[in-house]
């Protein structure tokens, strides 16, 4: 989850946290079902997917989630970064909201890439899909992605025999964030301690402070907490920035930087005098 909510599933959650059914002796009441057109609607999106055909995924999401990606293949870059195919699917709970739509619970056979350890996965996921009524049509509400993802190909630096390395930058409403794998290639232990002065900078020296919470989806613990990396380790995590001043009651700006670069320190090898940081090169991001 990152700064960017949908107010319909908020509504929606709201309700179920709040409604209190009137008991009915002696009565089950019917589970909630999507109507004939809802399902064929949310079939079509998710077999896309699967299909990979993001284009005409993207058709079908409603037009406050086509605003927020902006175009398909803006839609279409989180998927490919990812690797992600989604195979069966079923229909786990539907919760409906008369002249709204229905919040629906699916469970989804996925496969993504797992840039921590850098291999393929399988897994049964429970993903969250709205149904909604959005100008005389049936659309799907697939919230919390990022509205673009970038995977630069050698972003990469080396300092002290510590290499760090961005493997994916992940753009939404407020927020960028950054994974960065780093590999110790040294003989003793580096100690990681990216929040004491690692900034990003566009093309044009604006610099971005680093998002620090207690949100394990915004802050990277380990990170946050200093990690100790031995000879030969590796470890991946996330760096999240504010892309944008805090606004309140408003969306903020798309970030649509041309390029970024990322400064990561401070660390301090074993039987160093001094910390040292990793100034990684400028990353085109292309329009």
């Amino acid at each position: 989850m990152k700064l960017r909510f949908s107010v319909f599933l908020i509504s929606i959650s709201f309700m179920l946290l709040t409604a209190r059914a009137t008991p009915v002796p002696g009565a089950t009441p019917p589970p909630a079902t999507l109507s004939v057109v809802q399902r064929q609607v949310l079939d079509r999106y998710l077999d896309a997917l699967g299909a990979g055909r993001y284009a005409d995924a993207f058709k079908l999401l409603a037009r406050e989630e086509q605003r927020y990606f902006g175009n398909a293949d803006n839609f279409a870059s989180s998927y490919l970064a990812d690797r992600i195919k989604i195979g069966q699917h079923k229909v786990l709970k539907v919760v409906t909201v008369p002249k709204r739509g229905a919040f629906v619970i699916v469970s989804e056979r996925v496969t993504f890439y797992d840039y921590i350890h850098s291999a393929p996965v399988t897994a049964t996921a429970r993903v969250d899909y709205a149904v909604v009524n959005d100008g005389g049509s049936v659309r799907i509400k697939d919230p919390l992605h990022p509205w673009r993802v970038v995977v630069p190909p050698h972003a990469t630096a080396e300092v002290d025999k510590l290499v760090v390395t961005v493997r994916k930058i992940s753009f939404f409403s407020g927020t960028v964030e950054i994974v960065l794998t780093f590999a110790n290639l040294g003989d003793e232990t580096v100690t990681l301690l990216p929040y004491g002065r690692s900034v990003l900078k566009d093309q044009n020296g604006t610099v971005y402070q680093l998002v620090e919470t207690r949100l394990s989806s915004l802050t990277d613990k380990s990170l946050y907490e200093g990690l100790r990396l031995a000879a030969s380790g590796q470890y991946t995590g996330a760096l999240t920035f504010f892309s944008s001043p805090p606004q309140h009651g408003t969306v903020p700006p798309r970030f649509t930087p041309k390029s970024l670069s990322l400064t990561v320190g401070p660390q301090l090898r074993d039987g160093a005098d001094q910390p040292f940081t990793v100034d990684l090169p400028a990353i085109p991001i292309g329009t």
